[in-house]
């Protein structure tokens, strides 16, 4: 039982929330651009077969041809297109999840300090793990100044101000 604890002790509901939900909204987008794949193939295939009556009608060779080209670069330049649109869905997925990941570290860190701050003691494993919520905290609003990020600032000084104070004094749970 121990060793579960150890492995799993320091997740958190919100932190299984926070990935479900991430999980979640990553399947989502990936069926809608399953679902969009199949529909482009499904036309392509019916453009195909309207290419190969076009053929199978026009007697001269160049004619054919060149009408062949027309449709397959219109084709090619429809998927760019989509491909363009759905690589943009993605990136401002990810970017709601890595913001979402330092909202949520924003929160933990908080919650922690309240913790501190009514008597709550903590081993030095939880000392551990939430300086490193502070380290990517941190380096997340270092590397992205439009995310509102002055909300943790006297926590995290105080923080590290009771991590030093319990190593000094070996004060840990």
């Amino acid at each position: 039982m121990d060793e579960i604890r150890q492995v799993f002790g320091s997740l958190t509901v919100d932190t299984v929330i926070v990935a479900l939900a991430a999980l979640v909204a990553i399947y989502k987008l990936y069926k809608k651009a399953e679902s969009e794949v199949i529909k482009k193939y499904k036309a392509e295939e019916e453009e195909k077969k309207k290419i190969q009556q076009l053929m199978d009608q026009v007697p001269a060779w160049q004619k054919q041809n060149t009408q062949l080209r027309q449709e397959l670069t219109a084709a090619i330049e429809e998927v760019k297109g989509v491909q363009v649109k759905n690589s943009a869905k993605l990136e401002e997925v990810a970017r709601h999840m890595y913001e979402n990941d330092a909202t949520t570290a924003r929160y933990r860190i908080l919650r922690f300090n309240d913790e501190i701050l009514h008597g709550t003691h903590h081993t030095k494993e939880h000392f551990d793990q939430i300086l490193g919520d502070i380290n990517s905290y941190e380096s997340y609003c270092s590397n992205h100044p439009e995310y509102e990020n002055n909300k943790a600032v006297l926590a995290i000084e105080n923080i590290k101000k009771i991590y030093q104070k319990c190593t000094a004094e070996n004060d840990f749970l």
